[in-house]
């Protein structure tokens, strides 16, 4: 430990190593407790190094507060020696600027060449919301024992360029720090040096939900849905205004990359990248997010699905327009299929099983890379498990216990309805004679079981469907079944997912 140098007023304290830990300096008798570092926010980059700290020789009384914090491997030591009373509290406002505060005094420090630099001094208000240095030179947002919010420099006075106050304020915390600022009755935004980021006219305004990425790339500014005189759009605090006020309704879906639905004004419903490039058409009545439920589907990795209505329908479809589930009328088939998807989808098995956002088992390094890079070698190699994987999802789905069920018999068509358990909400007609039904259905029990034997299976809809199945009786006659759905089918479709991470 670095020798302590003490001088008027004013304490230089070097490098400690028991980062976290609280630390005596010296053993004096006079010591008290100082500024908390569970005070200090936790901000990425800084650390609390020492919490509890006593100098000998120092009388307390004299001290604001001590708290030594490290930032990128440099250790900054705020040294708060100038107040005739200790700290009630000491944040982090931006990167080198410290707020300080006794009672309704506020103080401020700023770190300069290295070294701390008191920037503001015991000024009276209620709170200092927001900050910023550059140099010596402060920017505070403050808010008044009125509830009025100003922004004031480094010697407490007015900041000139600003309105003499704000009617309401509203932190942010996003990729950087920003407050929405309200005067009179319209809303914009400011940044921490008080600049103007979105323009203080709006009705409403509210950040979006944590975005994901913007135009492809990681999001690098925070964004704003705003609403002037009913209409709705976008705005970012990096100037820019990618979606004008003239929508009807406006959301963002943060498990969707760049995604936003929207509609006009009395008009249908679509969907957008945040680059402008259409996703779904505006032809629809009604667009929501589904949350698939981990109890029922699984320990799965889980595709980002959103319900689609027209007219009477609903369809359930990936972000990028694809059908996962087709349009139906029936609101309970379409209900109970859609909640149990993800454990009963083909394409979600083969995602989860054989990983193939990851280097296959019998699959070289070269070749995965290759895969990744061209969108042909990776439908080859895709279509080179699709045979295996619909034996083993057709294995996952029946289990040791599939059985058939007989419903019941169409005299006028002469045929039976009858379905495999679990094949989930499909139904099946299989003809037989009138002549034949009362035996058909008496005996059916005895060779259920060995018609399973002969039953063979396709994917139809991303999910298991029974392709044909032979029933025989005691007597030896035979009824076979042949599922009109699965002519000219080869091999099964593995739909493109939007897996959640």
């Amino acid at each position: 430990m670095r020798q302590l140098i003490l001088t008027l007023g004013l304490l230089i304290l070097g490098s400690l190593s028991l980062a976290g830990q609280d630390v005596v300096i010296s053993g004096n008798a006079d010591f008290k407790r100082l500024c908390e570092g569970s005070t200090l926010p936790k901000v990425e980059g800084w650390v609390v190094v020492s919490k509890n700290v006593s100098a000998a020789g120092l009388s307390p009384e004299y001290w604001y507060g001590l708290a030594q914090i490290k930032k990128s491997g440099d250790n900054y030591v705020a040294t708060l020696g100038y107040g005739p009373v200790r700290c009630d509290n000491m944040v982090i406002l931006a990167d080198r600027l410290l707020v300080h505060n006794s009672g309704s005094k506020y103080s401020a420090v700023c770190l300069v060449d290295g070294k701390w630099k008191p920037v503001l001094k015991a000024y009276t208000c209620d709170a200092v919301l927001i900050g910023h240095a550059d140099g010596a030179r402060a920017k505070l947002l403050i808010r008044d024992r009125k509830g009025l919010y100003s922004w004031i420099d480094e010697g407490g006075k007015h900041l000139s360029g600003t309105p003499e106050h704000y009617d309401k304020a509203l932190l942010y915390n996003g990729n950087k720090e920003v407050v929405a600022v309200k005067s009179g009755s319209k809303w914009g935004v400011m940044s921490p040096d008080a600049r103007v980021v979105v323009p203080i006219q709006y009705d409403t305004l509210f950040l979006t939900a944590p975005l994901r990425r913007w135009g492809g790339k990681w999001a690098d500014a925070n964004w704003f849905f705003v609403n002037d005189g009913g209409r709705w759009g976008v705005r970012g605090d990096d100037g820019s205004e990618p979606f004008p006020t003239v929508y009807g309704g406006l959301s963002y879906w943060p498990t969707a990359p760049d995604s936003w639905c929207y509609h006009m004004p009395g008009g249908k419903w679509g969907m957008k990248e945040s680059g402008g490039r259409q996703i779904l058409p505006e032809e629809y009545d009604g667009l929501s997010t589904y949350s698939f439920s981990p109890s029922v589907s699984g320990s799965l990795r889980l595709p980002f699905a959103i319900i689609a209505g027209r007219g009477k329908g609903r369809a359930l479809l990936n972000h990028k327009g694809n059908e996962l589930l087709p349009f139906m009328e029936d609101a309970d088939r379409f209900d109970m299929l859609v909640m149990f998807y993800p454990q009963k989808s083909f394409s979600v098995f083969t995602w989860n099983r054989y990983k193939l956002w990851t280097k296959g088992e019998f699959e070289s390094t070269a070749e995965f890379e290759a895969r990744k890079q061209d969108p042909s070698k990776a439908a080859g190699y895709v279509a080179s498990l699709l045979p295996a994987a619909e034996k083993a999802f057709a294995a996952a789905i029946l289990g040791n216990d599939a059985r058939l069920i007989l419903s019941r018999y169409d005299a006028d068509s002469e045929c039976f309805l009858f379905s495999v358990d679990k094949i989930l909400q499909d139904t099946y007609r299989i003809r037989v004679p009138r002549a034949d039904a009362p035996l058909f259905k008496e005996e059916f029990k005895d060779f259920s079981a060995a018609a399973l034997g002969t039953a063979k299976y396709f994917i139809q809809n991303d999910m298991l469907a029974l392709r044909s199945i032979v029933f025989t009786t005691p007597e030896g006659k035979s009824f076979s079944f042949e599922n009109p759905a699965a002519e000219g089918y080869s091999l099964p479709v593995l739909k493109d997912l939007d897996l959640i991470q």
